[in-house]
């Protein structure tokens, strides 16, 4: 399956920048793959899977100077989703946990009210560790969780999603 990553650039203020040049190419391959892009972000597309792509880009300003290229390597591979994500609801709490992912530098955690993530949907938790008790529930109320496992120069993971209702003991 083909990848697209998604670059943010954030300029300086004042700096007027005409447009941005791109330039990638996987690892051993000879030849770079050059695209021009109008604004951020640099979406790159039709990577391979599971390979280090290195990507230069360039800021090309109002009166034509090009800065000095961010140079970056971004591996294709998914990180694999968390696993046994589990739910222990309490009195004004549930408690999360999941499996650790390998090569997962981090996960975030989101809650929502709904089981398609789209009502009220709030970053609950970004760390390193793979557990997490959320304390800003309401009893009886079904919450809807989903975790994702994150790592420098990786694509994030899918998401393991579950849902729960705290209860008064």
């Amino acid at each position: 399956m083909a990848r697209k990553i998604s670059i943010p650039i954030t300029d300086h203020a004042g700096v007027c920048a005409n447009y941005y040049i791109a330039e990638y190419q996987n690892a051993g391959a000879t030849n770079w793959v050059t695209q021009e892009f109008m604004e951020p972000p640099i979406e790159i597309s039709n990577l391979l899977d599971d390979v280090d792509y290195y990507i230069k880009i360039r800021r090309v300003c109002c009166d034509g100077t090009e800065s000095t290229p961010l140079e970056l390597t971004i591996n294709t591979t998914i990180l694999a989703a968390p696993e046994n994500f589990a739910a222990t609801p309490g009195d004004g709490e549930v408690a999360l946990d999941w499996d650790d992912v390998s090569s997962a530098e981090s996960y975030t955690l989101e809650r929502a009210d709904d089981d398609a993530f789209a009502i009220n949907l709030t970053i609950i938790y970004t760390g390193a560790t793979s557990n997490y008790t959320d304390t800003e529930v309401v009893n009886d109320t079904t919450y809807y969780y989903r975790v994702k496992a994150t790592a420098t120069n990786h694509a994030d993971s899918d998401h393991s999603t579950l849902n729960a209702t705290p209860t008064a003991a």
